[in-house]
């Protein structure tokens, strides 16, 4: 395995990590927060709580990604040459 294979498994691995970090994170705060909300949602009004659970989805998506963006250009991890 050349140096350039081994920065880049590198990379997908701190990423995982990250990803996985943030993720538990975030599912904490929404639980803790938003689960009565939703869940008295839900039994309000299908339609408006699946688009409200679908906007929180695409929200979560762009910001891990910007955070893990973020970090990994901070930790000089997001280039491999």
């Amino acid at each position: 395995m050349d140096s350039k294979s081994k920065r880049l498994l590198l990379n997908f691995l701190i990423e995982i990590i990250i990803y996985g970090i943030l993720l538990a994170i975030y599912f904490v705060l929404v639980l803790r927060y938003l689960g009565q909300p939703l869940n008295q949602l839900f039994h309000l009004d299908p339609w408006v709580y699946a688009f409200a659970t679908l906007l929180l989805i695409v929200i979560q998506s762009v910001a891990l990604e910007m955070i893990t963006s973020f970090l990994l250009d901070r930790l000089g991890l997001d280039k491999v040459d």
